[in-house]
């Protein structure tokens, strides 16, 4: 899967769901967020991607964005980042 990368301070698209990566106590988690959806705890990043797809059905969303303020904290497993044109 291909997800595009949202830049720290972008402003959160009307049309996506976002899923944001951060690090906490030395593991990758994220928090998943919409326009209409309050982000909730976060979770581990595989879980909260699936969390996003299943949001972004439910609201008719375009895509899924991820914010994530250093790239060394997203594992290629979880697929593939690419910039945001």
């Amino acid at each position: 899967m291909t997800y595009e990368r949202l830049q720290t301070g972008a402003r959160t698209p009307l049309d996506a769901v976002v899923v944001e990566v951060k690090q906490i106590f030395g593991r990758s988690v994220a928090d998943v967020s919409s326009v209409d959806e309050i982000a909730g705890l976060p979770v581990p990043v595989r879980q909260a991607l699936l969390e996003a797809e299943r949001l972004r059905l439910e609201r008719k969303l375009n895509r899924i964005v991820v914010r994530i303020a250093d790239e060394k904290l997203w594992n290629p497993a979880w697929g593939r980042l690419v910039e945001i044109a």
